[in-house]
């Protein structure tokens, strides 16, 4: 096991030691990490065998940066190949454990067929009018919207749609929103998750638009932007039509909407997700300090999308973090991203609920020796 990072090490350790029978795969991935913190490559995710596996997932900080051990079923896996999900988790996978050549062969047969759907034309404009339905639908609740940092969140997932649907057109794929040509045309594996190689060509104005979107203050400004992202890609997505492509089935997509339950709220949950979430905001903090307005802006719309989940599952006040960005002056996202983690660790402390963190590797395996 030489050169593998002692994290890899653990859980490899952990699976042949407790669950041999049980893990088929533990996947890495490349592209996943932001000043050096190797999150995805130590390990990503693993894929069960059999439900026991499932007791392997676990969440944790180690010196600022979280890591999060899940399971991703072969049906998940299924959804990357069909573009329904991450395709990033297969194209840019590395196999570090495999219980069976079999299982190994069954996962690089799915990154296969997966690349072979970007190459599929019809494929690839059904999935595209897929995308423009969801941004549809966004765009009906966001005309209705007058709080800027919802609109703002809501303008992003759509451009994000928008996005993923000119890159499949480009037989490639993307998993943001794409503000710039930096990001379409960059091929560095590093950060993989913020660029978009091989996508050359897009709609009229596409990355002026997405500059607007950066740089407007205002929420009329935002809607107007995006009502000419909206269009652009849809006269781009409609002119590009296969001469057979079966898009019968294409239909409006409705984005699920996460509802409080009435049961006692269970505060172990926000943990998990602010061990998972503590990464991003790590990330936030690098990007505003460097002032990478592109990348901060992409982070904070996701963390304000997560916000407003928290606010409703767990019955919390709204937390407001889009408001405070600036990209003239990233330092005050950054001071508000800060004091929105601290009300959240506050809230945790408040229910007595301990955040599992540690302060290095080797005090994360001190404890678990």
């Amino acid at each position: 096991m030489k050169n593998i990072h002692p994290l890899t090490k653990w859980v490899i350790n952990k699976i042949e030691n407790e669950y041999k029978d049980d893990v088929a795969l533990l996947i890495g991935i490349k592209g996943h990490s932001t000043d050096g913190d190797c999150h995805g490559e130590c390990f990503d995710f693993f894929v069960p065998a059999t439900g026991r596996a499932n007791e392997l997932a676990e969440t944790f900080i180690i010196d600022g940066i979280g890591h999060d051990l899940y399971p991703r079923s072969w049906e998940r896996i299924e959804n990357s190949v069909n573009l329904n999900d991450m395709a990033l988790l297969l194209d840019q996978a590395t196999i570090l454990y495999a219980r069976s050549e079999e299982d190994a062969n069954r996962f690089e047969d799915c990154k296969n067929r997966m690349w072979q759907n970007l190459k599929n034309d019809s494929f690839v404009y059904k999935k595209a009018l897929e995308y423009m339905d969801k941004a549809l639908e966004i765009y009906r609740t966001m005309i209705f919207e007058e709080k800027l940092y919802r609109v703002r969140s809501e303008a992003d997932c759509i451009h994000e749609c928008l996005s993923k649907a000119v890159a499949f057109l480009n037989h490639t794929y993307t998993e943001s929103a794409i503000y710039s040509e930096n990001q379409a045309y960059n091929g560095e594996d590093e950060n993989r998750m913020y660029f978009c190689p091989q996508m050359k060509i897009v709609p009229d104005g596409f990355f002026a638009n997405a500059r607007k979107l950066l740089e407007a203050q205002n929420v009329d400004e935002i809607k107007e932007t995006v009502l000419n992202l909206l269009k652009t890609t849809r006269s781009f997505i409609l002119e590009r039509k296969p001469l057979v492509a079966n898009c019968d089935s294409a239909s409006d997509s409705i984005r699920d909407t996460a509802c409080a339950s009435d049961s006692k709220i269970n505060f172990q949950g926000l943990a998990d997700w602010y061990q998972e979430l503590s990464l991003t905001w790590r990330r936030l903090r690098y990007f505003c300090k460097n002032n990478m307005a592109e990348k901060a802006y992409i982070d904070a719309c996701y963390l304000q999308e997560e916000f407003l989940y928290i606010a409703q599952e767990y019955h919390i006040e709204e937390l407001n973090l889009l408001d405070s960005f600036d990209k003239e002056n990233l330092s005050l996202l950054a001071d508000r991203s800060n004091q929105l983690e601290k009300i959240i660790q506050g809230i945790l402390a408040e229910h007595q609920i301990k955040i599992n963190s540690y302060n290095s590797v080797e005090d994360f395996l001190s404890k678990r020796s």
